[in-house]
């Protein structure tokens, strides 16, 4: 929160406030009369005609430059709860009976040393290491196209980039949003993720979708809190 600072016209006593109230007067708690506060501005003292070359650009103002307010990906394993806790049971067995049969362990007095072998090992190690390889390729796949769909948010628009090989771009500035959506289920609710979609006054389809993000509402409020 922004907090000014001013006089008052009337009984010369400080005065804070906050930015949202430069719309309109405020009172002033020591004498309680309305004045209004003024944003100071700057002055302009001469103009000239200069070249480029002798243009001083130390001295010259820049535009202010754009913000960003959030950059979030998707959730991993959040946005798929059954199958990562599938994944999950499924990796600590092939885990511990792998250990077992390379140690010639015995479980619940099942020997995995009496199993048939496939070269050096047997095939029960076999395929517990395929199937963690394959749990390893799962999640490996997901964590890659979490990293490249990205959700970017700044002081002026909002961005949404998505794709590995080929790379697709969409963007929305805030002042032309004209509808957002939520879109979150009972469970999606309860992990705090949801999907955001997004369109603007010159179209009726949505133009950002995006999926399995973290925080929607702080995502929702960051836009419509930027738009003028």
């Amino acid at each position: 929160m922004q907090v000014l600072t001013a006089q008052c016209p009337y009984c010369q006593n400080k005065v804070d406030s906050t930015i949202e109230h430069l719309d309109g007067p405020v009172v002033c708690p020591e004498c309680a009369k309305p004045f209004e506060i003024e944003i100071p501005t700057a002055v302009v003292t001469s103009v000239q005609e200069v070249g480029r070359e002798s243009v001083n650009a130390d001295r010259m103002a820049a535009e202010p430059s754009e913000r960003t307010l959030a950059k979030v990906h998707p959730v991993v394993f959040r946005a798929r709860p059954l199958a990562s806790l599938i994944l999950g049971a499924l990796f600590l067995v092939s885990l511990v009976v792998l250990i077992a049969s390379l140690a010639g362990a015995s479980i619940a007095g099942y020997a995995f040393d009496e199993n048939a072998m496939l070269g050096p090992a047997s095939l029960v190690t076999w395929g517990c290491g395929i199937v963690l390889l394959v749990i390893a390729g799962v999640v490996g796949v997901w964590m890659l196209v979490s990293r490249f769909t990205t959700l970017t948010v700044t002081d002026d628009r909002t961005i949404y980039q998505e794709g590995i090989i080929s790379r697709a771009t969409s963007e929305v500035q805030h002042n032309d949003v004209r509808n957002i959506q939520l879109d979150q289920s009972f469970t999606q609710r309860l992990l705090n993720i949801g999907g955001v979609g997004i369109s603007s006054s010159g179209q009726d389809d949505l133009e950002v979708v995006a999926h399995g993000l973290p925080h929607p509402e702080r995502i929702i409020r960051l836009i419509r809190e930027n738009q003028s």
